[in-house]
């Protein structure tokens, strides 16, 4: 396979396509999944992080400052998140999961436990983990990029 300038090949590319292309047709499939990928992502992100400045959320995910606007006033009327004025600083807004949000991040934590151990299901322990860590690696990677 040809390779770029990245070092990365055309075949891990292609290979990371697939993979998002598959959790999203999965993601589409269910059929309690009313929430669009970016609502997903900030759900997710709430779910692991706990409360977060708007500006923080902003940063991870990449969204202009209207897309955020927008969603979270979407997210916020549908009973999802809610905004809150930081504990120590006043001037910052940050967004909470409510409980009905928390049931969504729950939901999107049984659809990923589902989706790995379905996908993993034929790898022994050992392949199964190396899978894993590399996955974590990526993620706290590109994680510290946009710190």
């Amino acid at each position: 396979m040809a390779e770029h300038d990245s070092g990365t090949t055309d075949r891990e590319i292609e290979a990371l396509m697939r993979l998002v292309h598959v959790i999203e047709a999965e993601h589409r499939a269910r059929p309690t999944s009313a929430l669009d990928l970016r609502a997903r992502m900030v759900i997710q992100l709430l779910g692991l992080n706990g409360e977060t400045p708007i500006l923080a959320i902003r940063r991870s995910l990449r969204l202009t400052p209207s897309t955020l606007t927008s969603l979270a006033d979407r997210l916020e009327r549908d009973g999802y998140l809610e905004r809150r004025r930081h504990p120590t600083d006043r001037r910052t807004v940050v967004l909470a999961l409510t409980p009905t949000g928390k049931r969504a991040y729950a939901a999107e934590k049984s659809f990923y436990r589902h989706l790995i151990d379905d996908s993993l299901d034929s790898l022994d322990a050992t392949a199964r983990e190396h899978v894993l860590a590399a996955l974590a690696g990526l993620a706290q990677s590109q994680l510290a990029d946009r710190a």
